[in-house]
């Protein structure tokens, strides 16, 4: 198959999935790495924004002591005057967040997705790149942040406010969240306060003491909106969403599969030439080449007796170019493999035939797909043909989503050499590693565990403290991806993203089970990385799909709620000064250009 279109799918499965988040969550259990960059900045504010250090940015000079910005009113926002400093430290969260959506699709997915998903390029300065306001206008990404830091602002003061009012405090869990960020930064430190820091990545006057009043005030509102969400679906019962997943359950239930793309190279009215077919029905002179390419390899399938899983991934090999730099993926289980895909995603990444067919239903309402049976599929625009081999019928999800922190310690890799001197990029290669050495690793690992159970036991009595774990993973993870979250993963799902082992250990029996560990938990894995140490969060109380349905239960009560919220706030409330935002705008973007 090819990497991208599984890419494509993935990508814009895990888009989905954000989308449908559950909005509960409190943000130290929140992710906005699948989100969506406007749905990622928009007017709802439900957790503290999370922001991407550009270390290319330390190259600047540290101006004055920013008296200036602290103290010129840059926004009124219902009554009350809000310094430069602090709409600048806004329009960077906004900025930041964007960038660091985008570059999270591209290394995720592949170069270019990204842009696609988000649709801003990270190359290119935001003033020199376009998107659109709410109402459709054309504007400059740059305008676009100082617009969504505004709004952003002025939801999160207004919220604030009415949280105070109510008797909302920070939790453990948010200051442990803003704690964590704050020590992200500490980490690039170098020579400068973490002060000097954060204004070199924020602006001129944002200093440690207002960026943990910003955090501090964004923690209070997603508490407090959480709390009012609570509320929202404590109005719904579980007859309620059985209700509704009654009423169409396909839209909630998911399924596994394998596919074979074959691109189509080029369109010809007839197929006769590649069939070999001297007398060929009119259907059939119709096909693409590559259909008759797609029907030979579902033929080389069921061609076996008692043919299976196994039968098809060495078909794949059979039919799949050997020169292809995509064949060795073939070669690996997951490469053909597609586990809890929903009908929607497969419906627009597919095709809708290969969605109707896998969620075909009898006359009773029952699913007739089985495991084993197979059909192939051109996408609308008869760019590429899928071979779709079912895993079996379409079920309800009961994964309850998981929370783990891990730390890795990494399997070593080589580089291969640049030949004859010419400027190639060095590719990571797998080393094989004997018993002793292997050992080495599994003792470093061990140490670790061995350093979170003794301070547990001199300073907590043996109690579980997942804060203490997550600073032993911000030092000393080779896990990049989470090493600045203190290697926490989120939401995990069983769905086949991460390796077997990984997560076995956190679902603890495989197989789509739910919940099976105690929160904190901790154990060593080995996977083809290395080895895990790793930490249970916990779970969800209820599974994916139940808060799926009550989430679009809540919806639109929510819209609603947030409606009749606004309305004690004039169309006047906000007062901007251009001449201000167009100073912060200028120096934000010199920020900007300097890490390009």
């Amino acid at each position: 198959m090819d990497k991208n279109e599984r890419d494509a799918l993935e990508a814009y499965r895990q888009e989905r999935k954000a989308r449908i988040a559950k909005q509960t969550k409190s943000y130290a259990k929140k992710s906005n790495s699948h989100q969506q960059a406007k749905s990622v900045t928009g007017k709802v504010v439900g957790a503290v924004i999370a922001v991407a250090v550009v270390v290319a940015m330390l190259a600047g000079i540290l101006s004055f002591f920013a008296v200036p910005e602290k103290l010129t009113k840059a926004v009124v926002i219902d009554g009350k005057g809000y310094s430069m400093s602090e709409v600048s430290c806004y329009y960077m969260q906004m900025f930041n967040n964007v960038t660091q959506t985008a570059r999270s699709y591209d290394s995720n997915y592949g170069e270019g997705y990204g842009k696609m998903l988000t649709g801003y390029d990270v190359s290119i300065s935001p003033a020199d790149q376009n998107t659109k306001d709410e109402d459709g206008n054309e504007i400059t990404w740059d305008e676009y942040f100082m617009n969504q830091a505004i709004e952003t602002m002025a939801s999160i003061k207004r919220y604030y406010n009415a949280a105070v009012e109510a008797g909302v405090e920070l939790t453990p869990d948010a200051e442990t969240q803003i704690e964590e960020t704050l020590n992200s930064y500490k980490t690039y430190l170098g020579n400068y306060s973490l002060s000097s820091f954060l204004e070199m990545q924020f602006g001129k006057g944002v200093n440690e003491k207002l960026f943990r009043k910003v955090l501090e005030e964004q923690q209070i509102v997603t508490i407090y909106q959480t709390q009012m969400q609570d509320d929202l679906k404590a109005n719904y019962s579980a007859e309620d969403v059985d209700k509704i997943y009654a009423e169409d359950k396909s839209k909630y239930d998911v399924v596994g599969f394998r596919w074979y793309t074959i691109k189509v190279e080029s369109k010809t009215d007839t197929a006769e030439a590649e069939s070999g077919a001297e007398d060929t029905s009119e259907a059939e002179a119709a096909k693409l080449p590559e259909e008759v390419e797609a029907q030979k390899f579902i033929d080389a399938v069921k061609a076996e007796a008692n043919y299976n899983e196994e039968t098809f991934k060495k078909v794949v090999l059979d039919f799949a170019d050997k020169d292809d730099e995509a064949y060795s993926e073939y070669k690996q289980d997951g490469a053909t493999l597609l586990q809890k895909i929903d009908k929607e995603t497969i419906e627009t990444n597919v095709s809708k035939d290969a969605s109707a067919w896998l969620y075909e239903t009898n006359d009773e309402g029952n699913y007739v797909r089985q495991a084993g049976d197979m059909k192939y599929f051109v996408n609308s625009d008869k760019t590429t043909v899928y071979v779709i081999y079912a895993l079996g019928t379409p079920f309800k999800d009961e994964t309850k989503p998981a929370d783990v922190r891990h730390i890795l310690v990494k399997f070593p890799e080589t580089t291969t050499e640049a030949v004859s001197g010419e400027d190639v990029s060095a590719e990571a290669e797998e080393v094989t590693l004997s018993a002793e050495e292997k050992a080495e690793y599994e003792s470093e690992a061990n140490s670790i565990l061995d350093d979170y159970n003794k301070y547990i036991e001199e300073t907590m009595s043996g109690v579980d403290d997942e804060q203490y774990f997550g600073e032993l993973a911000s030092k000393l993870s080779d896990d990049t991806g989470s090493q600045s979250s203190g290697g926490l993963i989120e939401n995990m799902l069983n769905d086949g993203r991460y390796v077997p082992e990984f997560e076995d250990w956190v679902f603890a029996e495989g197989n789509y089970a739910g919940e099976k560990r105690a929160n904190g938990t901790t154990g060593i894995i080995e996977t083809e990385h290395g080895y895990h140490i790793m930490f249970y969060v916990g779970a969800d109380e209820n599974p994916e799909w139940y808060e799926t349905i009550l989430s679009d239960l809540v919806a639109e009560d929510w819209e609603a709620e947030q409606t009749e919220f606004d309305k004690q706030f004039g169309e006047d409330a906000i007062e901007r000064k251009g001449k201000i935002e167009k100073k912060i705008r200028k120096e934000c973007l010199e920020k900007i250009e300097m890490s390009l």
